[in-house]
């Protein structure tokens, strides 16, 4: 088995990077090959609404390194959304690549990632669950829409600064059980 975790947050060794580390390092420990791709270092074009990827057979024609995401995607037996809460939804960066999922949803795309298992990592600034839960809607919908099956979330508030997630060792121990838990 094989856990993919796409990296939404544009700051490298921040809340939702320690996040997902953790995550990982319980899921290499239960046995999981673990990868991990940083989108902040992708050059990402937004989706064009061309539709050409429901005509083609190519994924998407853009230009960029979507394909990279693609590639990672289908190497997944599961996979890790982490990002931060921007604005009560995703980081551009990961609304980026969540838009060019469409490919996904063309008749040939749609067995590509139907019964792959999938979690997300979220750290924010805001305490209590209001901030978070437009996201996490999003997320549900779109997992259960493209067929792929909920495997859990591991959810931190109140973590602004780049590391203030280090005094939350409960919240890390979490994202570690959860990744463990991938081995089962």
């Amino acid at each position: 088995m094989r856990l993919v975790a796409l990296l939404g947050s544009p700051r490298r060794g921040g809340n939702t990077d320690t996040l997902a580390e953790h995550m990982l390092r319980g899921a290499g420990e239960a046995g999981l090959e673990t990868e991990s791709l940083a989108l902040r270092s992708l050059r990402l074009r937004p989706c064009l609404g061309c539709e050409k990827c429901w005509r083609d057979d190519r994924p998407c024609l853009l230009p960029d390194d979507m394909d990279q995401v693609y590639d990672a995607i289908l190497r997944a037996d599961c996979l890790l959304f982490a990002t931060p809460v921007y604005w009560y939804g995703p980081t551009t960066l990961l609304k980026t690549v969540w838009d060019r999922l469409v490919v996904f949803n063309r008749p040939q795309g749609r067995p590509l990632l139907a019964g792959k298992s999938a979690l997300v990592a979220i750290a924010y600034e805001e305490e209590g669950p209001d901030a978070v839960e437009p996201l996490l809607r999003m997320f549900e919908l779109s997992f259960a829409y493209l067929g792929l099956l909920w495997a859990g979330s591991v959810i931190a508030d109140g973590v602004g600064p780049a590391v203030a997630i280090l005094a939350k060792p409960e919240v890390l121990e979490e994202a570690y059980r959860l990744g463990m838990s991938l081995g089962v």
